[in-house]
């Protein structure tokens, strides 16, 4: 592709990023009124609602995310203070973002963050990935393509594509509105209750109308968290890979971009390195007892081949012998 096709990020704070960052914000939320259906074999908690709600939970976090880049620059927040605080930050934005959803969508426990939050695998994931879901983008959108440190940065110093910051952000508003709609589905008490929430504000889109099309939804939604948290994303730490989410005319897609993972490990829990250790015996292992299968495999054929070969020859012999004598 020629380079100069390609259009790239600011490098400094000026007119032109604050102009970019305009477009990029506009540009999203034309992004809303295409396809949101999820067109990957993964669950995602938003699945169950409408165009209409989703719209709504990815304009709040949008919104959020344009008050947070506008406050960082009116404090003058430096870029040491984001780095440190970027944790904190998210958890911030992700739980004004629960608040307002709530209100919009008149929560059973509205006004409150769930106590059940910080113990939520998605939301445990979430933070792990702090890094690599936030403060990237942040540094991009307030200080300019400058500021990105070379381990962050796949690219070029002071080369950062455009689409490489879309993608930042679409997998960022995808990945918070997951979370702050599974906060809402999870906070309910009982299944009646959920039943009712998502009733009484219409929120579900046509496949689930029923209690029991919701509550296979819930656990299905659940069995798939329990698969990410303790599989899939040690799998992805280890392969120094990253899952991010986009939108597209066709709806909601994802694919895994390579990127560096190891400042993740000390963040992983106990069974999450158990299940780096079982990957790293079977890198170790499988080849060998593919080897030996395989060997065995040969020399099961070999002496198969063989004994037929020779009760073959014994039988022929032994016809052979048969007619000689007659004769």
């Amino acid at each position: 592709m020629d380079s100069s096709k390609i259009t790239y990020w600011p490098v400094f704070r000026g007119i032109e990023l604050n102009t970019q960052v305009s477009k990029l914000f506009e540009k999203l939320y034309f992004k809303f009124n295409s396809n949101l259906s999820n067109k990957t074999p993964s669950i995602l908690s938003i699945d169950i609602a409408n165009v209409q709600i989703k719209k709504e939970i990815f304009k709040i976090i949008l919104l959020e995310l344009e008050i947070l880049v506008l406050d960082i620059t009116e404090l003058e927040v430096t870029m040491d203070d984001l780095l440190r605080l970027n944790k904190k930050i998210l958890i911030d934005l992700t739980n004004k973002s629960i608040i307002a959803a709530q209100s919009l969508l008149s929560h059973p426990n509205n006004g409150t963050i769930s106590n059940s939050l910080n113990s939520t695998l998605s939301y445990k994931s979430l933070l792990l990935e702090h890094r690599l879901l936030l403060q990237n983008l942040i540094l991009l959108l307030v200080f300019g393509s400058s500021n990105i440190a070379p381990e962050y940065n796949s690219f070029l110093k002071d080369q950062v594509p455009l689409k490489q910051v879309e993608v930042l952000i679409d997998n960022f508003i995808i990945q918070l509105a997951d979370i702050v709609f599974f906060n809402l589905i999870n906070s309910c008490q009982s299944l009646s209750q959920l039943f009712d929430f998502l009733k009484d504000n219409n929120i579900c889109s046509e496949n689930y109308i029923s209690a029991r099309s919701i509550a296979t939804f819930r656990n299905n939604l659940l069995w798939s968290q329990l698969l990410s948290y303790y599989i899939r994303q040690p799998q992805t730490v280890y392969n120094n890979r990253y899952q991010v989410w986009l939108f597209s005319t066709n709806g909601i897609s994802c694919q895994y971009v390579y990127t560096s993972r190891e400042i993740n490990f000390r963040d992983l829990s106990r069974l999450q390195l158990v299940i780096i250790i079982f990957l790293e015996v079977q890198d170790f292992l499988l080849p060998k007892i593919q080897s030996f299968i395989i060997f065995i495999g040969k020399l099961c054929t070999y002496i198969f081949r063989n004994t037929v070969r020779f009760f073959i020859k014994t039988l022929l012999k032994s016809f052979a012998g048969v007619t000689k004598s007659k004769i």
